[in-house]
């Protein structure tokens, strides 16, 4: 009897002491792949369209897109770094530079669920010039630090082909890709007021459809050839700028120009495939919790005493 209570002492002594040792929150280092995201979101009107489907409801492009990379946080391994910024009239703005995903999770969620419209401060959409400024963004929060740029590609005012801003950096200095939204089919573009009301849509006489450059001007010498007029007259001239709908070609021949990839977001776990297949991931030293190591120790200290005594009155 004496030695039976002397065995279940001594285990439950070694129990607590190794429930103790967790409470030094034992680590080790080892390598792995993570991510270190610099997410930047297009909040300007047209990302209000509501042409993704989710069951039989319809969703905006920013809504949806905002859900898919809420499930891309729940996806990386701890250790990778997210910070998220937001895209208007032609610039990006950083709101939080990158932060470690696991020990910061429930603030990254917050501030993504609180990225919306109503943020922009202008009306304008130059998308190009955006993605530029997201690149020299990215660029200073360090040489590690990857560009997840989310846009329908829509540009407002309209953007001639033949005008596309120049890209002043090198391309593929930035490692990165472009997410495109939204459906292939045009769709309007809802309207809302500065406090997030809605307004209805946006109609036809209410936005620029022609781009200044490809608007030209007349001569005034019969047959004389004026500047740009070997330009695709038709080029800017939709008269759909009202409309909207994703513009993967102009989102790819950004990519290229700046030598990113491009994905499109057409699924949920869309943008955590694109990260992996872009190689954004990078093999980088971090510390792993131990704390389960000496956890599990002690709960089997304290359960083989009992299993002990049911496997000898059997």
């Amino acid at each position: 009897m004496s030695s039976r209570l002397g065995y279940r002492s001594a285990a439950m002594l070694l129990a607590c002491a190794a429930l103790a040792a967790t409470f030094l929150a034992p680590q080790a280092p080892f390598r792995r792949a993570t991510f270190r995201l610099l997410v930047t979101l297009d909040i300007t009107q047209s990302m209000n369209t509501a042409d993704y489907r989710v069951g039989s409801a319809m969703v905006s492009r920013l809504d949806y897109a905002k859900a898919a990379l809420r499930n891309t946080l729940l996806r990386l391994p701890c250790g990778s770094h997210v910070g998220w910024g937001v895209f208007s009239e032609y610039r990006t703005l950083v709101l939080l530079t990158p932060v470690e995903v696991c020990a910061n999770f429930d603030d990254l969620a917050a501030v993504l669920e609180r990225i919306d419209g109503t943020m922009a401060w202008a009306g304008a959409s130059e998308v190009a010039k955006g993605l530029h400024s997201g690149i020299r963004a990215a660029r200073e929060l360090g040489a590690d630090t990857r560009l997840v740029f989310v846009s329908d590609g829509h540009e407002a005012p309209p953007l001639h082909p033949r005008y596309l801003p120049r890209f002043d950096g090198r391309p593929g200095e930035v490692q990165g890709l472009i997410l495109g939204t939204g459906a292939a089919a045009l769709s309007p573009i809802p309207k809302f007021d500065a406090d997030g009301r809605s307004l209805g849509f946006w109609g036809a006489d209410e936005v620029m459809q022609t781009d200044v450059y490809s608007r030209g001007r007349a001569s005034s010498v019969a047959g004389e050839a004026m500047l740009g007029a070997d330009a695709d007259p038709a080029a800017g001239r939709s008269a759909t700028e009202h409309l909207s709908s994703l513009k993967e070609t102009h989102l790819q021949q950004l990519a290229a120009a700046t030598g990113l990839s491009y994905r499109r977001l057409d699924r949920p776990d869309a943008p955590w495939d694109a990260a992996r297949q872009a190689g954004l991931a990078q093999d980088t030293a971090v510390m792993a919790d131990l704390r389960f190591v000496p956890a599990t120790a002690a709960l089997l200290l304290l359960v083989l005493p009992f299993l002990l005594r049911r496997k000898r009155n059997q």
